[in-house]
């Protein structure tokens, strides 16, 4: 202890505090390929062009929107939407001349085998929105029955699902929507759920380039706080029932600030031109 005594006192604490330091710093290390728990928000000042088309949605005389609530969805929310949709039920609403029916079906997680559902409205096309809000699962999917029961729609990405201790990881595969065949007829798919544009964007515009589809896909920047999803969904809804354009559209579901913001993103894939005005008038005379 010959060394102890000759030490000065001042070295000693020095060297206490710099292993505190370390030690403090130090991480723990997470498994290869684990993903980055925040991802990039890069479309605070986008703002969408054009407008819904809403020619091809009204065309065969129905609008019908199918809206499907996830798994752990609060019964609150959900409850809040049955007075609008079952007034809205029936009605017909207008534009250029042409009526159209108001057909909305809402799915929640106690629905009968939800998931096979989901999909069988992105395949159907008489089906001209479909919404899902509800869990991403850190990327996962989209989730119905159980947390498990997902959707798998992702990008190829390794997940961090955060739901269990000690967190598990595993790959965002896209078996489902890879299974998915959608047809060529117009509609609008919106992903209302945690980081939908980074999770999702990329795989599901893969395959609706895949399937030669032509579909707007609608998806947010960042999480989303379901006890007031219900408010966003009906303001979704009433937009497009007023015939809204993609910016007004925007607007409404970001001025609803609930803890914080969030953005909606849409990169409109359909702007219909000359020719497609004048194939919808040519089928306005058919008729």
């Amino acid at each position: 202890m010959e060394w102890f005594r000759r030490t000065p006192r001042v070295a000693l604490v020095l060297c206490a505090v710099l292993i505190v330091v370390l030690l403090n710093g130090a991480k723990a290390k997470k498994p290869s390929g684990s993903s980055k728990k925040e991802p990039k928000r890069t479309h605070e000042g986008y703002v969408p062009k054009g407008r819904p088309w809403y020619e091809r949605m009204f065309a065969d005389g129905t609008l019908r929107i199918a809206l499907f609530w996830g798994w752990d969805h609060p019964r609150e929310t959900i409850e809040a939407v049955f007075p609008a949709f079952e007034t809205l039920n029936g009605k017909k609403v207008y534009f250029n001349g042409r009526s159209a029916r108001i057909e909305l079906g809402v799915f929640t997680s106690v629905t009968s085998d939800a998931k096979s559902l989901f999909k069988d409205a992105l395949e159907d096309p008489t089906i001209d929105v479909v919404i899902y809000s509800g869990h991403a699962r850190y990327g996962g999917g989209m989730a119905f029955s159980t947390r498990d029961d997902i959707f798998r729609s992702g990008n190829g990405e390794n997940i961090e699902d955060r739901h269990t201790e000690p967190y598990r990881y595993f790959k965002a595969t896209a078996e489902d929507l890879e299974a998915t065949v959608f047809s060529q007829d117009y509609r609008i798919v919106m992903l209302n759920c945690c980081d939908s544009e980074a999770h999702f964007r990329e795989s599901w515009s893969k395959r609706f380039s895949e399937c030669s589809a032509p579909i707007d896909l609608v998806t947010v920047e960042f999480p989303v706080y379901n006890l007031y999803d219900h408010v966003r969904i009906l303001n979704f809804v009433q937009d497009l029932l007023s015939l809204a354009d993609w910016k007004t559209i925007k607007k409404h579901y970001d001025s609803e600030v609930h803890k914080r913001k969030n953005r909606l993103v849409t990169y409109p894939v359909f702007v219909p031109g000359q020719d497609d005005f004048a194939s919808y008038d040519s089928e306005k005379k058919k008729d």
